[in-house]
């Protein structure tokens, strides 16, 4: 190995010795030297002083998740922070199904249809009804309220986003 006079008279350590003194090997040597972070002296010299501080650093920021890492281009706080978010949801969704204030989209979808289906057929039935319920009213005037119903179920159906309802909340709004 290399004693502390040749590391510090200017030749520095060889990659092999560098290696050994980091617990790394050859090649990782050279791919922390394109780095910077392991210094080069010369060919196939290295400082290593200079290279151990900057590699205890380059584990610190690591190990503090201060850096990016260079070989994925992952910002270790960024993806900490997603992770965690990503994690709360799913535990949030998950309380929310054993609280049962959550329902699931295919035990819901079957009710929705039967519902739906009640409604527009409903819907479909008003001009008969006030036919029967209102006899002065002519064909032309049942002919208009059935027209009017049919394009309302069409522009309902065109559309994902359900129209506002305006619902009171308290027995001042009803008045």
């Amino acid at each position: 190995m290399t004693n502390q006079t040749e590391a510090s008279d200017g030749k520095g350590v060889s990659r092999l010795e560098i290696a050994d003194k980091l617990d790394i090997d050859e090649y990782t040597v050279n791919a922390l030297a394109r780095k910077r972070i392991v210094i080069r002296l010369g060919h196939g010299r290295y400082d290593l002083d200079a290279s151990l501080r900057n590699y205890i650093r380059r584990l610190r920021e690591m190990a503090s998740g201060r850096t990016t890492t260079e070989e994925s281009g992952l910002n270790l706080p960024d993806e900490s922070a997603k992770l965690k978010k990503a994690q709360r949801q799913n535990y949030e969704l998950k309380n929310s199904l054993i609280e049962h204030s959550a329902v699931l989209l295919e035990h819901v979808r079957p009710a929705w249809g039967r519902i739906i289906s009640a409604v527009r057929n409903a819907m479909l039935a008003v001009p008969g009804k006030l036919r029967l319920l209102l006899p002065h009213l002519s064909p032309q005037d049942i002919e208009v309220i059935s027209k009017a119903i049919k394009d309302g179920l069409k522009s309902a159906a065109l559309t994902d986003t359900p129209p506002a309802i305006d619902i009171p909340t308290t027995l001042e709004d009803e008045e």
